[in-house]
């Protein structure tokens, strides 16, 4: 790379990075471009330089975040094949982002449709890897046969109630945290056969 390519990746970079602490203050919606570019300490035309729209820049940043998880969970999968271990870690990656989470949640249905497509799209791909090891279990007799993608409706659709709805279930700290412990026995007594 090049130094005028090193300096536009690390534009780039600090355009998402203060996009994303916005999001986590202000919420998405309430984001202007003009304030993402001010806190990225460029130009609000530099901003469009490298991203058409505030819906292309949220999408980068969820592929950002999402790849970390899915790298993640994917380097788990080749240890393990307890659903538990592996819900636990995608667990304790979403409380480590929850802010950003939270308000994606939270202004989820708020959304242009195009963009809550590409968000639901993205978050399924994450789901692909737990159908995976939940089917395998099922095939090896480890885990009961339940309706995989019912299964999974249910926890994502769980973590993301207690996400859009955060503030209500806690005043301070993380409310994945709360809620880790039985979102993780539901899911266990749930698999493993009677």
């Amino acid at each position: 790379m090049n130094k005028r390519q090193v300096q536009k990746q690390f534009t780039h970079e600090k355009i998402i990075a203060a996009a994303k602490q916005i999001f986590i203050e202000k919420g998405i919606i309430n984001t202007a471009t003009a304030q993402i570019a001010e806190a990225a300490g460029v130009a609000h035309g530099t901003l469009f330089l490298h991203f058409p729209n505030k819906d292309s820049l949220v999408i980068e940043l969820l592929d950002v975040e999402l790849a970390k998880f899915s790298d993640s969970i994917k380097k788990l999968i080749v240890e393990t094949s307890d659903i538990v271990t592996i819900l636990e870690q995608y667990l304790n990656l979403i409380q480590a982002e929850e802010g950003f989470f939270s308000s994606l949640a939270r202004e989820l249905p708020d959304y242009k449709a195009e963009l809550r497509r590409k968000i639901l799209f993205r978050e399924s791909l994450l789901r692909e890897h737990f159908y995976r090891v939940i089917e395998k279990g099922i095939e090896q007799n480890i885990y009961a046969k339940v309706d995989i993608t019912s299964a999974l409706t249910f926890l994502f659709g769980t973590i993301n109630y207690y996400l859009s709805l955060k503030t209500s279930f806690v005043q301070e700290g993380s409310v994945i945290e709360k809620f880790k412990p039985s979102i993780i026995k539901t899911m266990r007594d749930l698999l493993l056969p009677a």
